[in-house]
C-alpha cells in the first residue's frame, strides 16, 4: 500500500505541476467599437467592415486578457458595440452614452469625418478616441483622439509634390468647396505661395453618396473646358470624391484639350481606362498610391486566426475583399498596440488614459516591433506615395517625397526566388538560387548599395549582375544571387522537426530619406511553393511579409542624446522584405534508424517483468544485453543528429532508454535480494505476498508510456 500512495503523490505532484495558474477574477473593462451597421438588419444591412473590426479586435482584446501573469493587466478587456446606422444625428446620443459609463477605458471609432465631427465637443478632453477611417478636420478633440489614416495630410502632400517634384509655381484646382479638406488645400497653396485658378464643385450635389446630376456635370465641363482648353496652367489638381471624379475623367478622356499633369485624381475607374486616356490623349495622372504592401509577420498570422474565428468564411473572396480585410487588420493590430502601450503606462482609468493619449503629439512610440509617429494633431504620420501613369503605363513616380514634404529618391525592389535546396541544420545554413532587380530614375541608380541581403554568407555566395536596362529616364538593373544563406534552425524536436528558411531583402535607409518599394508580386503567386523540392523535407508553407526593424539612424552625423523617458525619439524604421519557407522534415529514416530500435530496446526489459518466474539471472542478462545494445546503438545516433551540443527529442530517447533499462535492473535485483531473504532455513520458502513486485511493472510501464506522449504526442 506504501508503494501505491508514492505513485499517487507522484501523479498529483505532476499534475499540479502541469496544469496552468488559473487567476482571480479582474474587475471588467470596456473597449467601445463604434461602427456603421454590424447588426444585419434593414435595407442596408450589415457593413462588411464592422464585422471584421469587430471580430479583430475581439481577437486582440482576448489576447491581451491571456498575458502571462508577469505581464498580466489588474483589469480584463471586453468589447462594447455601438452603431450610427449611417446616421450622423446618432452620433451625439452615442457618444454621450459612452461618456456616462466609467467602465468604458476607450472608443476605437469606425465612422467618417463628417459622423465624428457632431461629437468633438463631448471627445475632447474627456474620452480617448482611436478613430480608423475618419478625417480630422482640424477640429478640437483636445488632442485626445488618435487618428489613423485620415486624408488631412493627404492636401498638403499633394501640393508639396507639385512644388518640390513638378516644380511649378502656377496650377488649376478643381475642388469641391464644401469639402472638409478643401480648406487644408487652400492654407497649403498659400503657405508654398502657388497661385491657382479654380473651379468650385458642390459636394452637396451628390445623390447617394456617388451621383451626380446631369446638370451639375453639364456646368462642370463648361468649367472645365474654359480652364483646360488653355496651354497654362500644366498642371491641374483636384479636390473631389469619385462621383464628380469619375465625371471629369469621362470629359478628360473625349475633350480636345492639350496634354496636362493632372494631380489627386479620384476615380472609380479601372487603371487600364486610365492608361489609355494617357495613351490616347497625352496626359499624365498624378495619384496618391494605396497601400499594397505585404502584411507583417505578426499581421499575416493574426490574419490566418482571423479566417477561423469569424463568423462568415472568408476564403476564395474577391481582390476587393482581400484587400479590405487586409487594411482592416492592420488598423486594429495598430489601435491595439497603441492601446497596449498606454496600459504598460499604467493608464488603467480613463483620465489617465486621456493623458497619455494628449501626450501623444509630435511624439515617437514603439510597441513590439512597431514604430508610431504622430504629429501635433495627434495623427499618425504614413509615407505617402504617388504613382504616375503615362504613356499606357502606370510607374511609381520616380521621385517621391517623405512625410516632411522634402522630395527623396525612390528605388523599386523587386526579387523572385528561383530555388531553395540543401537544407543543413547541422551548419544552420540553406542553398538559394534568386534574382533581383533594382528599378530608378538614372539619378538615383547609385543608393541600390542600401539594399541588402542581411543572412547571406559572404564567403559562399556569389552576386552578380547579369543585365542592365534603360527605359526613358529609368534604369532597371537585374542581379543573380547563389550560394548559402544562414538560416536559424532549432533541433530540439529532432527527429520531427520543422524549421523556416528565411530570406531577407532589407533596406538600409529610413523612408523619410529614400523609399524603397518591394515589389512582392511574383513571390505571391499560388502555386509558388510546388517550385521547391527537397530529398528529405516536406514544404509546409510559403508566404511573405514586409516587417519593420527598429535601430538608431545608420550613419546620421547629428548627435545623439539618450533621454531614458522617450527612448524612441532617435528610433527610425527599416523595412526588410522576408520570404518564409516552412518545412518538415521526413521522418521515416530516424523512427527506423533510433526510434524503432529504442522503443524495443526499453519494451523488452519492461515486458519481462510480467513474468514473475523468471529467473534472476535470465532476466538481469537480458537487460544488461539492452542496456549495452543501447549503448552501442547511440553511435549511430551521433551520426544521424543534426546536433551533437545541444539536446534534441532523440537524445531524450536515447536516455529514456537507457534509464528504463537502469531501473529495470535495479528493480530486478531487489526483487532478486527479497526473494533470497524470503526462505526460510529449512530450505522452504516463506509465504508473503510483495506489492513492490506486483505495482512496480505496472508503474514502470505507465511511466515509459507516459514519457512516450510528452515526447511525441
Amino acid at each position: 500500500m506504501k508503494y501505491i500512495n508514492i505513485f499517487l503523490l507522484i501523479l498529483l505532484a505532476v499534475g499540479q505541476f502541469g496544469c496552468k495558474h488559473v487567476g482571480a477574477s479582474r474587475p471588467v473593462k470596456y473597449v467601445a467599437y463604434l461602427g456603421f451597421k454590424f447588426d444585419g438588419t434593414g435595407e442596408k444591412g450589415g457593413n462588411f467592415s464592422d464585422s471584421i473590426y469587430i471580430s479583430a479586435l475581439n481577437m486582440y482584446l482576448d489576447r491581451i486578457n491571456e498575458r502571462e501573469a508577469a505581464q498580466a493587466y489588474p483589469v480584463e478587456f471586453q468589447l462594447k458595440k455601438y452603431q450610427c446606422n449611417y446616421q450622423e444625428d446618432t452620433i451625439v446620443k452615442l457618444y454621450q452614452s459612452i461618456a456616462s459609463d466609467t467602465n468604458i477605458l476607450m472608443v476605437v471609432d469606425n465612422t467618417w469625418g463628417r459622423h465624428i465631427r457632431h461629437a468633438a465637443p463631448i471627445i475632447a478632453n474627456q474620452l480617448p478616441v482611436i478613430s480608423i477611417s475618419a478625417d480630422q478636420n482640424r477640429l478640437d478633440f483636445g488632442k485626445n483622439a488618435v487618428f489613423l489614416q485620415p486624408n488631412d495630410p493627404q492636401p498638403n502632400y499633394f501640393v508639396q509634390f507639385i512644388d518640390k517634384v513638378l516644380k511649378t509655381k502656377s496650377v488649376g484646382f478643381v475642388t469641391e468647396c464644401d469639402y472638409l479638406l478643401h480648406n487644408l488645400f487652400l492654407e497649403s497653396l498659400e503657405a508654398n505661395r502657388i497661385s491657382f485658378d479654380s473651379v468650385c464643385l458642390w459636394q452637396r450635389s451628390y445623390i447617394q453618396n456617388r451621383i451626380v446630376p446631369e446638370d451639375s456635370v453639364a456646368v462642370m465641363e463648361k468649367h472645365l473646358q474654359r480652364m483646360l482648353s488653355k496651354p497654362e496652367p500644366s498642371v491641374i489638381l483636384f479636390n473631389t470624391h469619385a462621383g464628380y471624379g469619375d465625371a471629369i475623367m469621362d470629359f478628360i478622356a473625349k475633350a480636345d484639350i492639350p496634354a496636362k499633369t493632372f494631380v489627386g485624381i479620384s476615380t472609380g475607374m479601372k487603371e487600364q481606362e486610365l492608361e489609355a486616356i494617357t495613351r490616347e490623349k497625352g496626359h499624365t495622372f498624378i495619384k496618391y498610391a494605396r497601400n499594397e504592401e505585404a502584411l507583417s509577420e505578426e499581421v499575416y498570422r493574426d490574419k490566418k486566426h482571423l479566417y477561423e474565428i469569424f463568423p462568415r468564411s472568408l476564403e476564395n473572396g474577391t481582390t476587393q475583399q482581400e484587400r479590405a480585410i487586409d487594411n482592416n487588420l492592420s488598423l486594429c493590430y495598430d489601435a491595439m498596440n497603441i492601446f497596449e502601450t498606454a496600459l504598460r503606462e499604467n493608464c488603467t482609468n480613463r483620465a489617465s488614459m486621456v493623458k497619455y493619449f494628449q501626450s501623444l503629439a509630435n511624439r515617437k512610440i514603439t510597441f513590439d516591433n512597431n514604430l508610431y509617429e504622430f504629429d501635433n494633431l495627434v495623427i499618425q504620420r504614413k509615407d505617402p506615395n504617388f504613382d504616375q501613369i503615362h504613356g499606357g503605363k502606370t510607374r511609381s513616380c520616380p521621385t517621391q517625397i517623405n512625410t516632411y514634404g522634402e522630395p527623396i529618391a525612390n528605388l523599386r525592389v523587386g526579387l523572385d526566388i528561383i530555388d531553395i535546396n540543401d537544407i543543413d541544420v547541422r551548419k544552420n545554413t540553406f542553398d538559394c538560387n534568386l534574382l533581383y532587380w533594382v528599378i530608378a530614375d538614372s539619378q538615383y541608380i547609385s543608393k541600390e548599395g542600401y539594399i541588402d541581403f542581411s543572412n547571406i554568407s559572404s564567403e559562399e555566395a556569389n552576386r552578380y549582375m547579369i543585365a542592365e536596362e534603360q527605359d526613358s529616364n529609368y534604369v532597371v538593373r537585374i542581379y543573380r544571387i547563389s550560394g548559402k544563406f544562414l538560416g536559424n534552425f532549432k533541433s530540439f524536436k529532432f527527429p520531427f522537426d520543422h524549421h523556416e528558411c528565411k530570406i531577407p531583402i532589407a533596406a538600409l535607409s529610413s523612408s523619410n530619406k529614400i523609399r524603397i518599394s518591394f515589389d512582392h508580386s511574383r513571390l505571391q503567386i499560388n502555386d509558388k511553393i510546388k517550385d521547391f523540392e527537397f530529398n528529405d523535407w516536406d514544404t509546409k508553407e510559403y508566404y511573405v511579409t514586409l516587417d519593420n526593424q527598429l535601430t538608431n539612424a545608420l550613419g546620421s552625423p547629428d548627435k545623439v542624446t539618450y533621454d531614458p523617458n522617450d527612448k524612441a525619439r532617435y528610433l527610425e524604421n527599416y523595412k526588410s522584405l522576408n520570404v518564409h519557407l516552412g518545412v518538415n522534415r521526413q521522418p521515416w529514416g530516424a523512427i527506423i534508424l533510433i526510434i524503432l530500435p529504442f522503443i524495443m530496446f526499453s519494451a523488452l526489459p519492461l515486458f519481462m517483468l510480467f513474468y514473475q518466474k523468471s529467473s534472476f539471472e535470465e532476466v538481469g542478462e537480458l537487460i544488461i544485453t539492452s542496456f549495452l545494445a543501447t549503448v552501442a546503438y547511440s553511435i549511430n545516433l551521433v551520426q544521424i543528429s543534426p546536433a551533437t551540443d545541444s539536446m534534441n527529442l532523440a537524445y531524450i530517447f536515447l536516455m529514456m532508454t537507457l534509464g528504463i533499462n537502469f531501473f529495470c535492473f535495479i528493480y530486478v535485483t531487489i526483487v532478486d535480494r527479497r526473494r533470497s531473504a524470503s526462505i526460510s532455513e529449512d530450505g522452504s520458502p516463506k509465504r508473503r505476498t510483495s506489492l513492490l513486485k506486483v505495482w512496480m511493472p505496472v508503474i514502470l510501464l505507465m511511466v515509459f508510456l507516459w514519457l512516450l506522449y510528452m515526447l511525441f504526442g
